[in-house]
């Protein structure tokens, strides 16, 4: 299981697209209604070919590496999801963990998303072709913030993960190359990701995520 991806509403959907191209990521899809109907605006169109046109974008979905990234229009900056692409058996696994939960499954031929109580979904994808082929650019750890309000523990049991610290303000779970860890705030919002990168960065995007990299 690989923790590969995530997903913002913004209203800031220009903005993000350029610091994404800034780091490096390809733009792979751009879906948006224009005069009532969803439409594609992809490469090679660039934004100054439909800027002036009144979209409002649904996806726009960029990739690098191991990273697949997503965000669409919302009034302000909500953060939505995070996406893991499993085998047939995790899959499966996950699936039997959420339903003894009672959590919400809403299978889809491409995706699956399990809502969670904390306002965030996860997303189960068996495509590899969502990711490239390059070792480069992988999610090594991810911070979010969200509420203690339910105990964040439940997220490692869905996923089958091993809790490697836990107090009242941060709980730690661990993948088998990446890990996750959950801090105690009012709000659930994403705090920052380190990625495993052959290129240096550290910057904060648009929405005020921090993104910076390691080499180890």
């Amino acid at each position: 299981m690989q923790l590969f991806h995530y997903h913002w509403w913004t209203n800031k959907v220009e903005e993000m697209e350029k610091f994404y191209v800034n780091l490096g990521f390809q733009v792979m899809l751009r879906v948006g209604k224009y005069e009532g109907e969803m439409q594609t605006f992809n490469s090679p169109l660039k934004w100054d070919d439909f800027r002036h046109k009144e979209i409002t974008f649904r996806i726009i979905e960029m990739r690098k590496g191991q990273t697949n990234v997503t965000f669409g229009y919302g009034k302000k900056d909500r953060f939505d999801h995070i996406g893991f692409l499993v085998n047939n058996n995790e899959y499966k696994q996950i699936i039997n963990r959420a339903e003894e939960l009672n959590w919400k499954v809403n299978e889809g031929e491409r995706r699956t998303f399990i809502a969670t109580p904390w306002k965030i979904r996860i997303e189960l994808q068996k495509r590899a072709d969502v990711i490239t082929e390059v070792k480069d650019t992988m999610i090594k750890t991810m911070e979010i913030y969200l509420p203690f309000n339910d105990n964040p523990k439940l997220i490692s049991y869905l996923l089958g993960l091993k809790v490697t610290l836990e107090s009242n303000t941060e709980i730690k779970m661990q993948g088998k190359s990446w890990s996750m860890a959950f801090l105690n705030e009012s709000h659930t919002k994403m705090s920052k990701i380190t990625f495993l990168s052959k290129e240096f960065f550290d910057k904060v995007d648009p929405v005020n995520t921090r993104l910076l990299s390691v080499n180890n």
